[in-house]
């Protein structure tokens, strides 16, 4: 049928390549489901743990994966098709599945007459989790042209389904995506990780990196900042290392893990106690078998905040980050020690008081109202379940 497609696509369409696609008149198979993370990236982020346990318990579904091949190399487990996402097949696959997973908006697509049709289904699952910065529709600074914010509007009246972790999140879902979509509260995916024993896994990371799996590993995920300026990341590994080991005792080795929008590797050189794991496919994983976390304003320090282990804010640029960014709420609100400097991270990690630490963690997340216990995943799956056997648009 593909073939038959893409022969009426070339008749139909020679000047416009997307704009005149006829794959929107074909039959949408109910077994298909197109996943896609940061619009082409990796086997990733909430839509690789629906993936995954899909892959489990319904093999019979074909299950679809939009990637960038000038992002990598992606390697995916068997059962799942990779497809380019800007291929013609990428197009005729969207427009003849059933769901579509995505942690990210489709604007890019968009802009390429992508349309949902009425009896197909978009979940979104979004990228972060409690996160402090203003995302889509807050955000003003991002929004650049008048053309971007009609597309990301169009990306929203899409969306069916927004996959939400807490009461924070559903707040802001409803201002973010200009108040389209159903919010529903079911946790995210991506943290299922962090309820469950991860030695295998450290194991497996620890011999990537020719690491000795008796080391205790910090991970240092900072976020980008407009322009993909790299001045800002002046954080003293060596320093680091020396407070972590005089607090927590251990050698300790440090993880970078650089914003995939920052393509320029961190300069490590000297520093063989340092890696560079920003190739490294899922944080998650690198989160889960951390000891200790450093971010500025990422959502990842509010994923690793459900390991209860040690995380802290190095942001010496608050005030203007807030001001280009803005936040959903001020960083000394969280369990997280803040620094501005490098003496300041030194310091907290050397006053770091574990039982007050972890009360505080109990308070934000209660706070929060976060529903994140390691079931997510099924959840998510459920309503999938729900959705491909639901004949009302039929």
């Amino acid at each position: 049928m593909f073939k038959f497609a893409v022969l009426l696509f070339i008749i139909h369409s020679k000047k416009n390549f997307f704009k005149y696609m006829p794959f929107k008149y074909f039959p949408v198979n109910t077994r298909k489901i197109v996943f896609s993370n940061y619009a082409g990236m990796g086997y990733g982020c909430n839509p690789k743990y629906i993936a995954q346990l899909l892959l489990k318990t319904h093999p019979e579904l074909k299950l679809i994966w939009l990637i960038n091949p000038k992002n990598g190399d992606f390697k995916f487990p068997k059962g799942i098709k990779k497809v380019n996402i800007k291929s013609v097949r990428a197009f005729y696959d969207l427009c003849t599945a059933k769901i579509w997973v995505d942690n990210y908006h489709k604007v890019e697509l968009i802009k390429k007459h992508l349309t949902k049709r009425p009896e197909q289904y978009y979940i979104q699952t979004w990228h972060g989790s409690l996160g402090i910065k203003k995302i889509e529709a807050d955000v003003n600074a991002f929004i650049t042209t008048k053309s971007w914010k009609e597309y990301a509007i169009e990306n929203a009246k899409m969306q069916d389904y927004l996959l939400s972790n807490s009461e924070f999140e559903d707040g802001v879902y409803k201002s973010a995506f200009w108040g389209e979509g159903k919010i529903l509260r079911i946790g995210h995916a991506r943290n299922d990780i962090f309820f469950k024993e991860n030695n295998r896994l450290k194991q497996n990371i620890c011999k990537l990196y020719n690491i000795d799996e008796n080391k205790n590993i910090l991970i240092y995920v900072p976020t980008f900042r407009q322009g993909c300026s790299t001045k800002i990341y002046d954080l003293d590994y060596e320093n680091l290392k020396n407070a972590l080991e005089k607090k927590f005792g251990g050698d300790w080795v440090i993880f970078v893990r650089m914003h995939r929008n920052i393509k320029s590797k961190p300069d490590l050189q000297g520093k063989d106690y340092v890696y560079d794991a920003s190739s490294y496919d899922d944080v998650q994983e690198l989160l889960a078998c951390a000891d200790a976390a450093v971010t500025d304003y990422s959502s990842c320090i509010f994923d690793f905040v459900l390991t209860r282990k040690p995380g802290f804010i190095y942001a010496p640029d608050i005030e203007r980050y807030n001001h280009e960014r803005g936040f959903y709420y001020s960083l000394y609100e969280t369990p997280f020690p803040v620094a501005q400097n490098n003496t300041e991270l030194a310091l907290n990690i050397e006053n770091f008081e574990d039982n007050i630490y972890k009360s505080k963690v109990e308070d934000f997340l209660r706070g929060k109202g976060c529903v994140d216990d390691g079931n997510s995943s099924a959840r998510a799956v459920e309503l999938i379940e729900k959705l491909i056997t639901d004949k009302s648009r039929e």
